[in-house]
């Protein structure tokens, strides 16, 4: 091998350059790097066994080939090397941040303990047996829907803000139910104010409820 090969071999056998094009269902990318286009190459995923991982380069990321015997054609591409071309989505030493193109941003800050998810659309978690959620507090800001049966153990406590509270359906309660303030009404009959008429008594009627 003379120098002038060896000296191209050693020059190929790191590159620095940028995503040109990706080719998803192959799990290909190609590189620019100088004036060279390569060839489509695999690139490096964190984990490619039975414990796989799916985050494709993205066109414009910084890269590097890594070509074994610098040789373009049989190289691997290694990216997430930050550019001033694209910035990263945090410059402090207390987060970790997971960007996203749609806008989403996924980030924890270790020194607060604070995970903070943004700029998501929808979320779907699905267990085959149950999740716990054990936190001493819950705030939910809109509307909460339960498909199923609805169970609690320790009592229930609100308010029916403006639109008040509404159930459909058979209610079925055992046990003392004690009503205070406002009107308790069944169809269409308030409890705490009806008077049967026409029922002897002592009087003209029964009176009001006791």
């Amino acid at each position: 091998m003379d120098l002038v090969e060896l000296s191209r071999r050693l020059e190929n056998l790191i590159r620095m350059g940028t995503i040109h094009s990706v080719d998803h269902p192959a799990r290909r990318c190609r590189v620019q790097s100088g004036g060279l286009v390569t060839q489509w190459l695999p690139w490096l995923e964190r984990r490619a066994g039975e414990t796989a991982t799916w985050s494709p380069p993205t066109v414009g990321e910084q890269c590097a080939i890594l070509s074994p015997s610098g040789e373009p054609g049989g190289g691997i591409v290694f990216f997430g090397v930050p550019s001033d071309q694209i910035d990263t989505p945090s410059h402090t030493p207390d987060t970790h941040v997971i960007k996203f193109p749609d806008g989403a941003v996924f980030t924890y800050n270790h020194t607060t303990s604070h995970l903070e998810i943004t700029g998501i659309a929808t979320a779907t978690i699905v267990a085959s047996e149950s999740i716990t959620h054990d936190t001493p507090l819950t705030h939910i800001t809109g509307q909460c829907i339960v498909e199923n049966l609805l169970t609690y153990n320790n009592g229930i406590a609100g308010s029916g803000g403006t639109n008040g509270s509404h159930i459909q359906g058979e209610l079925n309660h055992q046990g003392p139910l004690t009503h205070s303030g406002g009107s308790l009404t069944s169809n269409g009959v308030i409890l705490h104010t009806h008077r049967h008429s026409g029922v002897q008594s002592g009087g003209s009627d029964t009176g009001g409820p006791a």
